[in-house]
């Protein structure tokens, strides 16, 4: 059994503990800052109607996912609740509409922080009400939450690519990858570094088969409260979408040299010069990425997701990472 946060095995000797849990201790305090992985009490019928009550109260994240964003509560008893100010933390639980979106997610950032691309911190947790039941569970990067030197909570202003495109959140699908590099271009105060950073994701999702990085899923951040210098922020949202929705034939949300299905390497090639990224640094991207799909390969075989969709995945990257 595998860690639900670092993804290691549960190797404690005294191990009662840790193995119901699913985490180390190390990793419960050093994602939650706490003793005990806190509590989520929510049956599926609270999930329900919380996600009509939270829509009103304003605890839901926008997007197509079920999203609750979550304040943790210290103490001897941790817990998570939509209850009080601030929140740190968003959690995904399982949808009816499709299989294992939890365990889908974690799988492919795990695939990412292998590739070394920046990301959000992130984790699985088990319902208490259902322990066969992962949710998938992230930190607010766009928060600094109170701590022994600083009393109050720090806003760090976030912007994604909508809304620095000026475009509405229904049209976060139409746009292209040109598009963002523009934006990077003209806001980001280390360009360079962060359009390479964007061509790493773009090459990333296409061979593990993430069609849904549309412009809501990319951001700019501050680097530091009130500073008004901004920087791509870590990766975050990341599915296997074309495994979780095979109805979808498109290899990317937005459209690369004007395509977004029947990629080649020189759609790519044409994309970095773009970007003013030179062709070696180019190709050395490319080939990290086809270099790694013996270790997306293994981390597919030993997740949480249902064996015919680790089957379906194992597929699409044998033929996307070559």
């Amino acid at each position: 059994m595998n860690c639900l946060c670092c993804g290691r095995p549960l190797l404690d000797s005294s191990g009662k503990e840790e193995l119901s849990s699913g985490w180390h201790d190390l990793c419960v305090k050093k994602f939650f800052g706490t003793g005990k992985l806190p509590d989520i009490d929510i049956t599926e019928e609270a999930l329900l109607k919380i996600a009509v009550e939270s829509t009103i109260k304003g605890y839901t994240v926008p997007g197509v996912q079920k999203k609750l964003s979550l304040h943790l509560m210290t103490g001897s008893e941790p817990g998570l609740t939509l209850i009080d100010y601030p929140t740190g933390f968003i959690l995904k639980p399982q949808t009816a509409e499709y299989r294992a979106l939890p365990e889908a997610e974690f799988l492919v950032m795990q695939m990412a922080e292998a590739t070394g691309i920046k990301i959000v911190p992130f984790a699985l947790v088990r319902m208490t009400a259902n322990q066969d039941s992962f949710a998938y569970i992230t930190k607010r990067i766009d928060r600094i939450l109170p701590s022994n030197k600083n009393k109050q909570t720090q806003m760090l202003a976030m912007e994604d690519f909508c809304q620095l495109d000026g475009r509405l959140t229904q049209d976060k699908y139409r746009g292209s990858y040109e598009r963002c590099a523009k934006i990077i271009t003209e806001h980001s105060m280390i360009p360079g570094l962060d359009l390479s950073e964007l061509f790493l994701r773009i090459v990333f999702s296409y061979a593990i088969g993430n069609s849904d990085m549309h412009l809501k899923n990319f951001s700019l951040i501050e680097t530091k409260p009130g500073c008004k210098e901004y920087v791509l922020s870590a990766a975050y949202d990341m599915l296997p979408a074309n495994v979780v929705i095979p109805e979808d034939t498109e290899q990317l949300a937005l459209t690369l040299n004007g395509k977004k299905s029947n990629l080649n390497r020189n759609d790519f090639m044409v994309f970095a010069a773009t970007c003013g990224i030179p062709a070696k640094s180019a190709e050395k991207m490319i080939h990290k990425i086809a270099s790694m799909k013996s270790i997306y390969l293994s981390l597919c075989r030993s997740s949480y997701l249902p064996e015919s969709m680790k089957k379906t995945l194992e597929k699409l990257i044998a033929e996307r990472a070559l």
